[in-house]
């Protein structure tokens, strides 16, 4: 396989995983899709079926993070049933008012709001279920990382 088809793969996965830094972006999607193209275009000389299956599992999985790990970190920090899909609504909702602001605004606004509405806690109370929000938004973004760096790592062991 041409040098330069690894590296214009490599470059792509690198650009993934910065992306996943920023929730709600697809970052692991696009390491696979690239695996997948390079697996193609390479005829599964150097990554084999088994190998994107792993990687395709990884992939699955990190489509809940987002939500799983916020989810977690409202839980946390006292949120009710209502806060932690207040978060889920805020984020989507935020995502399409301000993509920049929203990923994270949404989440935390929408967790206080739905606790003071539906549970009518006391203002401090919701505000804290807001900021367990934004630490389990971080926590994913870091997991998601994580798992980023781990695919792109297994892809270089697998094609050098």
């Amino acid at each position: 396989m041409s040098e330069v088809i690894k590296i214009i793969a490599i470059i792509i996965m690198g650009i993934g995983v910065l992306s996943s830094l920023l929730p709600v972006i697809p970052s692991i999607p696009i390491i696979f899709v690239t695996m997948l193209i390079y697996g193609i275009i390479d005829n599964f000389q150097q990554i084999n079926l088994l190998f994107l299956l792993a990687m395709l599992i990884i992939t699955v999985f990190s489509f809940f993070i987002d939500n799983i790990v916020a989810w977690a970190g409202a839980k946390r920090y006292g949120g009710s049933k209502a806060g932690i899909w207040g978060a889920i609504l805020g984020g989507l909702i935020g995502v399409f008012i301000n993509p920049l602001f929203g990923i994270l605004l949404g989440p935390f606004l929408g967790a206080i709001a739905a606790e003071l509405i539906f549970t009518q806690r006391k203002f401090s109370d919701a505000l804290r279920v807001g900021v367990g929000t934004i630490i389990g938004i971080f926590g994913g973004s870091i997991l998601k990382l994580l798992l980023a760096l781990f695919m792109v790592i297994a892809f270089i062991v697998q094609v050098y």
